[in-house]
């Protein structure tokens, strides 16, 4: 059987980037071979293309516990795709951000097929949403007991992230030849005046005191050719929410303050787990007196597949391998520290943490 490490090297030769479903499907077809060679049953959804994968180590789709990862990852360099190790650092794309914690899922499984009640749910498009993890949960994968999700910090576990409203603002306006602008009304002056005024509801944030509501500009599409004003312009904003303000009177106040035209293009709730319930207060001394490292208790402004099981009632918490640089060019996994929190999950997933 592959060592987490090299089926980590395999994973990362297959370029699984989001937008490239083939990829991503052979990243999946990759792990269910693993789980099949070591005898563990694999069971595949699908979602407009895309191939999901569960496992678990006993039968049925609502273990005692749940874990989650996600085979896809965001584009880069060719390079970056061929795994390079320096240190005891394992360099490379996914490494960190989610290849390092799929590899790691894959073994756990492979080894504790019988001994464990637990299942794996591989989904492929968390970087742009999560649709598959939703799909998968809507065919009734659960959990009785806990929710893991693999994409967190080392030594942390998180458990509140923040929700997300992405928004179009859209402004109109009469055009004319831009010779002569005095003959129209310049759409994208309206965009950016209407944006102005969006700007005093999300004070600068100033880390680490990061708990906060904020909008971040990051589309514009307005104007066809040089020479003409034009008469429509967007803009679209990635807002990301606490929960302190619901998403409705959000989108009220932005209506209001911007004088604008405002579509939503999506929207996630916020993810909060309770802190104290035993579940988290025994996973996170289970971690420590395994790890023999303190363990942080997070919010995290990103969000990831936690949301998608939140109808499920039942604690989820959020951590993964320790690592550095995610989405950068210099994504590493540090490879002693991996295995020890294979260890300590193995540990964890027989009972040892009860």
């Amino acid at each position: 059987m592959l060592s987490t490490r090299d089926l980590l090297v395999r994973l990362m030769a297959c370029r699984p980037v989001t937008s490239e479903v083939a990829r991503v499907n052979a990243a999946v077809a990759c792990v269910a071979e693993f789980l099949r060679e070591a005898g563990v049953a694999v069971e595949w959804f699908s979602l407009d293309g895309r191939d999901i994968l569960y496992a678990s180590t006993r039968p049925g789709r609502v273990p005692e516990i749940l874990v989650n990862a996600h085979l896809d990852v965001v584009p880069a360099d060719e390079a970056l795709f061929v795994a390079r190790e320096e240190d005891g650092w394992l360099l490379g794309r996914g490494t960190y951000d989610c290849l390092g914690n799929c590899a790691m899922l894959a073994s756990l499984l492979a080894r504790l097929a019988g001994r464990a009640d637990f299942g794996g749910l591989f989904s492929t498009d968390e970087e742009i949403g999560g649709a598959t993890t939703r799909h998968a949960a809507e065919q009734g994968v659960g959990a009785r007991r806990i929710a893991l999700i693999l994409d967190g910090r080392g030594y942390a576990v998180t458990i509140a992230q923040k929700g997300i409203l992405g928004v179009r603002l859209v402004a109109h306006g009469t055009a004319c030849h831009s010779s002569e602008p005095w003959r129209g009304v310049n759409a994208i002056d309206r965009l950016i005046n209407g944006y102005l005024k969006l700007r005093p509801l999300f004070p600068p944030v100033t880390p680490p005191d990061e708990w906060h509501d904020t909008m971040a500009a990051t589309l514009m599409q307005a104007g066809t050719v040089h020479n003409r004003v034009p008469d429509i312009a967007e803009m679209t904003l990635n807002l990301r929410l606490t929960g302190d303000v619901s998403q409705e009177e959000m989108l009220e106040r932005l209506r209001r303050e911007s004088g604008l035209d405002v579509e939503v293009a999506m929207a996630s709730p916020p993810v909060f787990c309770n802190g104290g319930h035993p579940e988290v207060r025994g996973l996170m001394t289970f971690m420590r007196d395994r790890l023999g490292h303190e363990i942080e208790v997070r919010r995290t402004n990103g969000a990831t597949d936690a949301r998608h099981f939140l109808h499920l009632g039942i604690p989820i918490a959020i951590l993964g391998v320790p690592g550095r640089g995610m989405h950068a060019d210099g994504e590493a996994v540090d490879l002693a520290a991996l295995a020890a929190y294979e260890a300590m999950l193995e540990d964890y997933l027989t009972g040892a943490g009860r």
